[in-house]
């Protein structure tokens, strides 16, 4: 029966609490030459690694030789760390792990196990993991890309007497079972944590990609894509993975949203069978398309994944109901989405997707009564407030999520998607009216009577704003409500926002909404949906190629291909 261990919680941790243990032991028998020395791109595998541990910066570094170790130590620079040799490396990785951290510098707290076959993992995917693990929540720390796990793992020093216990090729995956409840997902936008080389003809492959020309994230994902695609789903695979957990589509969501990237939460709220999806299941998806978490089947993927970027360009909700008997010439009812089901499974899902964008951002410049009003009010209609205010105390308006102390900064805060607001009552209108007016900001007001917008205006005109730029700018600011105190100005102020804002082309999230992915897609001549190019799935019929969704699609048109029209397939 797993053991809990409570630990004290620590704060943000500093370059002392983390190591970094490189393995580079094994004898690479697949490879066929020592795996470390294999060169990528002009770099010798684990100089790459080593240069990954040392750009994150977050804690001394622990490299453990066995196979080949004086040709390793003749042949790349191993100075700025601490290199032990495993004698016993070929009784497997666990020898190699236990040697590793038995090095580690006294006063680390965790250790970060990195595997000298991964040399495309980022810096920052190591340092995601020692900021998560330095909350104090958790043992043991994995980084996920798509939703899939990754390495490097790091992992609690408390844990390190369990080592003992683990034999043969085993790393510090050994320890997951009995530390379930302590195992915390770190997603990270890496996919070099799913890829490794363990055969030349892996290094010949990602190689000449990038000599190609290609660049190295689409290589790297593509390289992914298989593992990806086998741990997409438990379901889907022929052995029982007893140590895999399904991604915490929750804490993914709440993740995303605390970074304020865009995302779509879908959730399926009906389902009838035959049907893979149920009530209750969950999936994220990304503005990119990407997506974790699991609805139903490829039909239901398929539709699901174009409705949620429609519900984030559109910033509406909306039930996707997918059925066999669907209608989507009729009109459908308010807020519903109807598609016909056209797998093979049939059964019927409705989901409900759930936009989730960032929160529009109002920018008050000013220390006066009105700013101070402004920013109290606009948290209230779901505005994100940053104040400029020089001299201003953060603790004196705790609603303010970010503050700017010096004008200079102001540039910074200037994006599309902002509504700036200069109320600093003749203190700095000028300054601060000036960086604005030039800006892309959605909305520029000024608080100011109509004598003092022209004296503004005519000192900003001296600065190089032009008559375009000074057009944009609503003086006085505000719906005319007969305001008359600073709580009845800002009201109105925002009043004018929210009338802009809803009633405007807003871009309040075109920068944070990327387009959608545009790779080639065809599509499948038997169901009609969407199928990339670089699909496998393929059959070429009179000269031309055939993209399918599905082997079962693929089929039922190798057998009469005339009878879905054996047209050309259409690409965009």
């Amino acid at each position: 029966m797993a053991t809990r261990r409570t630990r004290p919680r620590t704060g943000s941790g500093n370059a002392g609490d983390t190591a970094v243990v490189v393995l580079a032991a094994g004898a690479s028998s697949r490879m066929g030459r020592s795996k470390p020395l294999v060169e990528m791109d002009g770099a010798p595998l684990l100089a790459r690694v080593l240069e990954t541990a040392r750009a994150a910066g977050v804690g001394p570094t622990v490299l453990v030789l066995g196979d080949r170790a004086a040709e390793v130590r003749a042949r790349l620079d191993l100075n700025g760390g601490i290199v032990v040799e495993n004698p016993d490396y070929r009784r497997g990785m666990s020898t190699s792990l236990r040697a590793g951290v038995a090095a580690v510098p006294p006063g680390a707290r965790r250790v970060a196990i990195v595997l000298a076959d991964q040399p495309f993992v980022s810096p920052g995917t190591l340092r995601a993991l020692a900021a998560r693990a330095s909350t104090g929540d958790g043992a043991i720390f994995v980084p996920t890309y798509r939703g899939v796990w990754g390495n490097p793992v790091m992992f609690d020093l408390s844990l390190s007497p369990e080592l003992a216990s683990l034999d043969g090729d085993v790393g510090c995956r050994g320890m997951f079972p009995r530390h379930g409840a302590e195992i915390r997902e770190v997603p990270v936008d890496d996919p070099g944590i799913l890829v490794d080389f363990d055969t030349p003809e892996e290094i010949q492959a990602v190689g000449s990609a990038l000599a190609g020309g290609q660049d190295l994230r689409s290589v790297l994902d593509a390289a992914a894509a298989p593992r990806i695609a086998l741990h997409a789903d438990p379901r889907d695979h022929p052995v029982a993975r007893r140590l895999r957990r399904g991604p915490d589509v929750d804490a993914v969501a709440t993740s995303l949203r605390r970074d304020g990237v865009p995302f779509a939460l879908a959730t399926v709220v009906r389902a009838v069978r035959p049907t893979s999806g149920r009530p209750g299941y969950k999936a994220v998806i990304r503005a990119d398309g990407s997506h974790v978490g699991w609805v139903g089947g490829a039909c239901t993927e398929h539709l699901l994944i174009s409705e949620s970027l429609r519900a984030l360009r559109e910033q509406t909700p909306r039930l996707l109901r997918v059925a066999p008997e669907a209608n989507e010439r009729a009109a459908p009812a308010e807020g519903v989405v109807e598609r016909a089901m056209v797998c093979q499974s049939g059964g019927t899902v409705e989901i409900f997707i759930e936009p989730n964008l960032p929160k529009p951002t109002v920018l008050v410049v000013g220390d006066s009564p009105v700013a101070a009003s402004l920013a109290t009010l606009a948290p209230v209609l779901g505005f994100r407030v940053v104040l400029a205010a020089p001299g201003a105390e953060p603790h004196d308006l705790p609603e303010v999520d970010a503050f700017v102390a010096d004008l200079k900064d102001l540039p910074k805060h200037l994006e599309a998607g902002t509504y700036a607001v200069v109320a600093s009552m003749g203190k700095y209108d000028e300054a601060a009216l000036a960086p604005i007016a030039r800006s892309p900001v959605a909305f520029v007001g000024l608080v100011a009577s109509r004598k003092r917008a022209r004296a503004v205006f005519a000192a900003v005109r001296e600065d190089g704003v032009s008559e375009a730029q000074l057009a944009r700018v609503r003086a006085p600011a505000g719906v005319d409500i007969s305001a008359s105190t600073p709580e009845e100005i800002a009201l109105s102020v925002l009043a004018e926002i929210v009338r802009v804002r809803r009633t405007t082309a807003s871009p309040d999230h075109e920068e944070s909404v990327p387009a959608a992915r545009t790779a080639s897609v065809a599509i499948d001549p038997v169901c009609h949906m969407e199928v990339a190019t670089t699909s496998p799935l393929t059959h070429v019929h009179a000269g031309t190629t055939y993209y399918f969704c599905s082997d079962g699609c693929r089929r039922q048109f190798a057998r009469a291909p005339a009878k879905f029209g054996a047209r050309s397939a259409r690409k965009r």
